[in-house]
């Protein structure tokens, strides 16, 4: 809201150069360059925007844009030999193309500090302490990006102390799941030293039968997010309060919401806790309503508790309502849009839920909100008329219809990113690879989205090399059920790479009588859904641990495996005691 009031108060100032940059979609990117150096004249900026190298498919790239914002933080526009010579740097490129991922840590670290020399960059990504199988360790870099964001490029020696401290090991290995808890506690705050790293983890508070309490470390670190180590008897006071017990015993689930409103807050008071948790149009059957509660602590992400006032306007908004109840689906919906963003004034969700486009029969059609809301995803309410255009694209309809099954995909596809380009859509649904008979193949179309999900539409070169990849052939024709499990592996990561899925589906404890074990393999890709391939040592105890007593998954831990933020390896199943995993 902020933004659309600054931007208007630019437009309203009587200067060419003020009005015309306050027009640019890509204001945010500007103003951080600019931070501190007074408004940009209007040809500066159209230079930096038509930099050949961060142009793609004819189009400004925004997510280079961003990074190379994050650098320039308050310095002013580039100069563009300077972005060309950062971007073309042999140590950022994959496959010949440049390693967004990889852009992304190194704006991390140098935001606001300007471009970085190359050796220091070389240096840095060929740290042996940063390789796995010959290659550079991205989870690891993310981790150390985190910690020395806005620091620099940190020094070899600074990163070998910290992945060696004896505190981040277990059986000879680094604990990767803990050092993402410590990194997120020390985002932007340089490296920790040993004595607080050992301090924290020895906090009693944390700890649950003689070992560290992983779960709660994660809840504490997102509390801590960029706020450094916390005090002892602050974790203490906080898991010991009475609204956060049940049954005698600390409600993870409740702790979770708490941890999210207040992700890189600190700690909250007693007492705002017991208000928030006590507010009557949160309880239930005389108790706390959980699904509510995390409804809230969606939209109110990073944000702190919301005020009594505002969330008991929100529910009991009449739109919200069914049958004289709150209608639980519908609020959902709601929270995703405006995950982060703060409670919806009431004006704005009437005037969503009454879209005529949304209306079947006089009613709310929920398949096609539902697919708004994903692409929405915390981006907040869309305008009507974008709604209108999106649910009339020709390529989108079916015997007059919105075709709602293409719009899962194509919102799966979108989550997060908002509505896409006719181009965009029309291309994709007319890639021959797609194609069976004629028609669009629908089934494959649901696999093709499973993988992209968030991270926009693939090239159909991409599509096409994936689908032609001979481990993925049976009997010469492209074998369904495989690509099924290798897309539920893959949801949200992208294509997998040949050499990849070749490991994969030859690993020996997938193997029965000499052939694939495809029920095997399906019952691994829902387990390891979304968190890409499992090696060979994870597959066998996963067999190991779930084949004790043919029991599910502990809830906690099939959260855990479910998580956004969870990067599924080894080291995690080691960490379980063998009670947490039968």
């Amino acid at each position: 809201m902020r933004f659309w009031t600054r931007t208007n108060e630019f437009l309203s100032i009587e200067d060419r150069d003020v009005q015309a940059i306050a027009c640019y979609p890509f204001i945010t990117s500007i103003s951080s360059i600019c931070n501190g150096k007074g408004f940009p004249k209007a040809g500066d900026v159209d230079t930096l925007l038509k930099l050949p190298s961060i142009q793609k498919d004819g189009q400004l790239d925004r997510q280079l844009l961003s990074s190379i914002s994050s650098i320039c933080h308050g310095k002013g526009f580039p100069k563009a030999g300077d972005v060309d010579t950062l971007l073309k740097l042999p140590s950022l490129q994959k496959d010949g193309q440049l390693d967004r991922q990889l852009l992304s840590s190194i704006s991390s670290m140098m935001s606001s500090r300007g471009f970085p020399k190359a050796g220091d960059v070389d240096t840095l990504l060929k740290l042996p302490s940063l390789q796995k199988d010959g290659q550079l360790d991205q989870q690891l870099l993310s981790s150390i990006s985190s910690i020395c964001n806005g620091k620099g490029i940190p020094k070899a020696g600074d990163v070998d102390a910290l992945l060696k401290l004896p505190s981040l090991q277990k059986d000879g290995q680094l604990d990767r799941q803990l050092l993402r808890s410590i990194s997120s506690i020390c985002n932007g705050k340089g490296f920790p030293k040993a004595g607080d790293v050992d301090t924290l983890l020895k906090i009693p508070g944390l700890q649950k039968d003689s070992q560290l309490d992983r779960q709660l470390l994660s809840s504490i670190s997102s509390i801590c997010h960029g706020k450094g180590f916390p005090k002892a008897v602050d974790v203490n006071t906080l898991l010991k309060l009475p609204s956060l017990q049940k049954d005698g015993q600390l409600d993870r689930q409740v702790l979770s919401s708490i941890s999210c409103m207040m992700s890189s807050r600190g700690f909250p008071k007693a007492g705002d806790v017991d208000t928030l948790l006590k507010l009557p149009s949160l309880q239930k059957d005389g108790q706390l309503d959980r699904q509510l509660l995390s409804s809230i602590s969606s939209m109110m992400s990073s944000r702190g508790f919301p005020k009594a006032g505002d969330v008991d306007t929100l529910l009991r908004l009449p739109s919200l309502r069914k049958e004289g109840q709150l209608d639980r689906q519908l609020l959902n919906s709601i929270s995703s849009m405006m995950s982060s963003r703060g409670l919806p004034k009431a004006g704005d969700v009437v005037m969503l839920l009454k879209l005529p486009s949304l209306r079947k029969d006089g009613q709310l059609d929920w398949q096609l909100l539902s697919s708004i809301s994903s692409m929405m995803s915390s981006r907040g309410f869309p305008k009507a008329g974008d709604v209108d255009t999106l649910l009339k694209l020709p390529s989108l309809r079916k015997d007059g219809q919105p075709d709602r099954q293409l719009l899962r995909s194509i919102s799966s596809i979108c989550h997060g990113k908002g509505f896409p380009k006719a181009g965009d859509v029309n291309t994709l649904l007319k890639i021959p690879g797609l194609q069976k008979g004629g028609q669009l193949d629908r089934q494959l179309l649901s696999s093709i989205s499973s993988m992209m999900k968030s991270r926009g539409f693939p090239k159909a070169g991409d599509i096409n090399t994936l689908l032609k990849l001979p481990d993925l052939q049976k009997d010469g024709q492209l074998d369904r059920q495989l690509l099924s499990s290798i897309s539920s592996m893959m949801n949200g990561r992208g294509f997998p790479k040949a050499g990849d899925v070749d490991t994969l589906l030859k690993l020996p404890s997938l193997q029965k009588d000499g052939q694939l074990d495809r029920q095997l393999l399906r019952s691994i890709s829902a387990i390891c859904n979304g968190k890409g391939f499992p090696n060979e040592n994870l597959v066998s105890r996963i067999i190991e641990s779930i084949g004790l007593k043919n029991l599910e998954l502990p809830e906690y831990i099939d959260e855990l495996l479910s998580s956004e933020n969870f990067v599924i390896d080894e080291n995690f199943w080691e960490s379980l005691s063998l009670d947490e995993i039968i």
